[in-house]
């Protein structure tokens, strides 16, 4: 078998340089109208302290074509003979789109595949190929173990910038409704690479109540090993969903990361997430 890169975005949360095996094209953020590329510009902290102060109007941007063809080639020129791209829902982003076409330039065997989601379950399927690789398993079981993944990956989100998501309109199907809904609690939910609303309630303990509820159903049908926590910036509400999730499953690994930058840009400082994927 050959050696299988594994080319992801930083829609994934992987770090530039965190396993040599995955190369990561950077997105990118605009706040307080500077333009910033994850990873490179800025820091997540950094990301999020200015978030915090800038988040009304903050935006996002796509890698650039140069970079995606600079990360291919790095992979080529480190040795690796076999690709596999994972990004973030091409329903969402161009990042899958822009992998796709970059693929068609190099004399390599690749797969690029739409995670549909992002953050946590994102890792998650990269993480998975990165372990079935090393496991030594073939190239074409690895693309279908990640595509099987990526069929089934959950990620529940609690986005604290309701007006943002609005102006952002990442929320399909609400458009007309979220004006109306400021004051409102609002759980949403990927759902075929989208993100629907799934219950709209009046108060911070009720709608805590409902994911508690949602999650306990949830992981029962997914059985999964891993949790993930994320969060925009403030962790007592994370540190809070970690440990619920560590009392509820003792035998899960409970894992906690910053929300994604992207993502924290559409759902606002404070946010949080709680995503999986089936393994």
């Amino acid at each position: 078998m050959g050696k299988i890169a594994f080319i992801t975005d930083s829609a994934s949360g992987f770090g530039m340089d965190e396993h040599p095996d995955v190369f990561v094209v950077p997105m990118g953020v605009i706040v307080n109208d500077k333009e910033y590329v994850d990873y490179i510009d800025i820091q997540t902290n950094q990301f999020y302290e200015l978030l915090k102060d800038y988040g009304d109007g903050a935006k996002t941007f796509q890698p650039s074509p140069q970079s995606f063809h600079d990360t291919y080639q790095k992979a080529i020129d480190s040795g690796y003979t076999h690709i596999i791209a994972i990004h973030a829902t091409k329903e969402l982003t161009g990042t899958y789109q822009s992998s796709e076409m970059t693929s068609r330039e190099f004399d390599i065997e690749s797969t690029v595949i739409n995670s549909q989601v992002g953050d946590y379950p994102l890792r998650r399927m990269v993480e998975e190929g990165v372990k079935a690789s090393e496991a030594g398993e073939s190239y074409e079981t690895i693309v279908d173990k990640i595509k099987k993944l990526a069929e089934d990956g959950s990620l529940i989100v609690y986005p604290k910038n309701l007006n943002q998501l609005k102006n952002s309109g990442r929320v399909s199907r609400s458009q007309g409704i979220i004006a109306g809904l400021l004051n409102i609690q609002l759980i949403i939910e990927f759902e075929g690479g989208n993100l629907y609303p799934v219950e709209k309630i009046r108060s911070k303990k009720k709608a805590l109540s409902f994911i508690h509820e949602k999650i306990k159903k949830e992981v029962a049908e997914d059985n999964p090993s891993k949790i993930g926590v994320s969060y925009a910036g403030e962790e007592e509400e994370a540190d809070l969903m970690v440990s619920w999730l560590k009392e509820e499953y003792p035998d899960k690994t409970i894992d906690k990361q910053p929300l994604v930058h992207v993502a924290g840009v559409h759902t606002g400082y404070g946010t949080i997430a709680i995503g999986w994927v089936k393994a």
